[in-house]
């Protein structure tokens, strides 16, 4: 039996993919400990986990930039911030929870620093890419995007750590806070979707996707009339739906034998003033509507689309932010969907891109190989293997 510290930033894309390892852990007699803002407590008890619970001065301090590639760049800037504050509290946790391991997320600070900290082994979990010679994220031209928005916030982040390193006796660099450079570190996708994934070794561990449970039979999926297929659309929880989306969206559908079923997250979208084959919901649950749906408009979310792949879902990403324009870049290259410039979205595009993710056999003869090596790089399993063996070292 060993006990986990698990500490994902709390944002739900990043919280998600660590609850099915926790319940495997779980599963096989181990304690696993979450270092969490209150509002996840569910969640955690809901695998069997326990709460540590942190607060945090700004929660979603990010959603304060309307511009989705700025919200991008502020979201390590803004976890940066929060460290100041929640690291001592994570420490004294530590200190009483005494964990065998720390599992932290590639982007929560102070999960990296307590890894630094205390001695003993630690492992990242890695919701997007990594990198090494062959390829990076950061060297590819959306990252470059960004650039004008991290030099802005990088003067503050350097004051942060440099009082960080004050108080707790570090020599840390802000560019060391995100290099993803554990002793393990977990992929959250299958080797075959990374770029250049053939050439990354030790200490990478690609487990394909990280599911969690969720009942069947839901009366949130909307009936599909005989005759109609179901488009499914979902721009997450960091990227709102725009005005332009839901306007191409109404003209994209509109009699061509689609039944709809949109996920709006945070934005407010008055049902009423969609055609009468849209369903509107704030959140379903994914992977009930992903087994049925015969098409995924996406905003490229690695989350959303591994679990679209271990259902062999095609799909249209209109990418908004840097990590999910590669995440789109990968499905189109792939052959798995069809990507679509967001800036250029209107209803004919969207409509032909729907047509060209959805009724194309080479498309589905992708999906099916994908599929397979998402469903069988372990998942959940894998990465509890990879923790038991950092454990036993």
């Amino acid at each position: 039996m060993a006990r986990y510290a698990m500490l994902p930033s709390p944002m739900a894309g990043h919280v998600n993919p660590t609850l099915p390892m926790a319940a495997e852990l779980v599963a096989r007699g181990h304690h696993v400990t979450y270092h969490l803002p209150e509002e996840f407590r569910p969640q955690a008890e809901a695998v069997g986990a326990r709460l540590a619970p942190v607060r945090l001065r700004e929660p979603h301090g990010y959603r304060r930039e309307p511009d989705p590639v700025a919200r991008f760049a502020k979201v390590p800037m803004w976890l940066a911030a929060e460290a100041e504050d929640v690291l001592p509290h994570v420490l004294r946790a530590a200190e009483e929870h005494r964990p065998d391991a720390i599992v932290y997320d590639m982007t929560c600070v102070w999960g990296r620093l307590l890894a630094r900290l205390r001695s003993g082994p630690a492992a990242m979990v890695v919701g997007s890419y990594v990198g090494n010679d062959h390829f990076s994220p950061v060297r590819t031209r959306h990252y470059a995007a960004m650039k004008e928005h991290l030099v802005s916030g990088f003067a503050e982040t350097g004051r942060v750590v440099a009082r960080i390193n004050a108080r707790h006796g570090l020599t840390v660099r802000p560019q060391e806070l995100f290099a993803r450079d554990e002793q393990l570190v977990l992929v959250v996708m299958p080797r075959a979707f990374h770029p250049a994934g053939e050439t990354f070794g030790e200490p990478f561990r690609f487990i394909g996707a990280s599911l969690r449970a969720e009942a069947r039979g839901t009366s949130l999926c909307p009936p599909v009339p005989p005759g109609r297929r179901l488009a499914y659309v979902s721009f997450g929880t960091v990227v709102e739906l725009t005005d332009a989306v839901l306007s191409a969206l109404r003209g994209t559908f509109d009699g061509t034998g689609w039944q709809v079923l949109l996920a709006t997250g945070e934005r407010a979208v008055d049902a009423a003033a969609l055609p009468g084959h849209f369903t509107v919901r704030r959140s379903v649950p994914q992977l009930e509507v992903l087994r049925r749906a015969d098409v995924f408009v996406t905003h490229g979310g690695t989350n959303s689309v591994m679990e679209a792949l271990v259902h062999e879902v095609p799909m249209v990403v209109a990418a908004l932010a840097p990590e999910h324009a590669i995440t789109a870049d990968q499905v189109e290259q792939l052959g798995l969907g069809t990507r679509i410039d967001p800036d250029k979205l209107d209803a004919a595009g969207l409509r032909s891109a729907v047509g060209a993710a959805a009724d194309n056999p080479a498309v589905r003869r992708a999906l099916a190989a994908m599929g397979r090596a998402t469903r069988e790089a372990g998942g959940a399993a894998a990465a509890a293997d990879a923790l038991e063996k950092l454990v036993a070292r």
